[in-house]
């Protein structure tokens, strides 16, 4: 998925599906003095044409995540699924928040039932895993345009750009 001629990337159906499952999804970015900060992801949604992302977090736990998208655009999400390790990584460079819809209500509830499920899968009860994924109440999105996807899934693979 190497972006060529200012082109965005696109990921293709299966990462596109893999994302939007039952997967955790941890959304980073760092403030001007390179200081990384992180936080929860509760879903996301693909764009039609698989070239923007939108990640849905919880404000009441972004830190300063928010802040530092706001202010510099950089973003990078992991998304991986419990069960299996299977990860993959997005990266951005102009993110910024966006409205929340209806439609990311329903796919932050239908994330959470997700990821309990797997969780479960591996012996967690389905309270701790509610307790770390967080019921997000009051969700925010942030949408960015792909511009580097790697393979993280541990062994000989990882590290690897996703191919286009």
């Amino acid at each position: 998925m190497d972006q060529s001629k200012g082109k965005a990337l696109q990921l293709d159906a299966d990462h596109a599906a893999f994302i939007q499952g039952a997967v955790s999804v941890v959304v980073s970015s760092r403030n001007s003095q390179h200081v990384p900060d992180v936080v929860r992801g509760c879903g996301c949604r693909v764009s039609r044409d698989r070239r923007r992302v939108t990640v849905l977090v919880e404000a009441a736990r972004t830190g300063s995540v928010l802040d530092d998208i706001a202010t510099n655009g950089l973003i990078a999400v992991v998304f991986s699924q419990p069960s299996t390790h299977r990860t993959i990584q997005l990266k951005g460079s102009d993110a910024r928040i966006t409205r929340v819809t209806g439609a990311d209500r329903g796919i932050a509830q239908r994330h959470l039932r997700a990821w309990v499920q797997d969780l479960q899968l591996i012996g967690y009860a389905a309270d701790f895993a509610r307790a770390v994924r967080g019921e997000a109440p009051d969700l925010v999105a942030v949408t960015f345009t792909l511009a580097a996807a790697y393979l993280q899934t541990p062994g000989p693979a990882a590290g690897q750009r996703l191919e286009q």
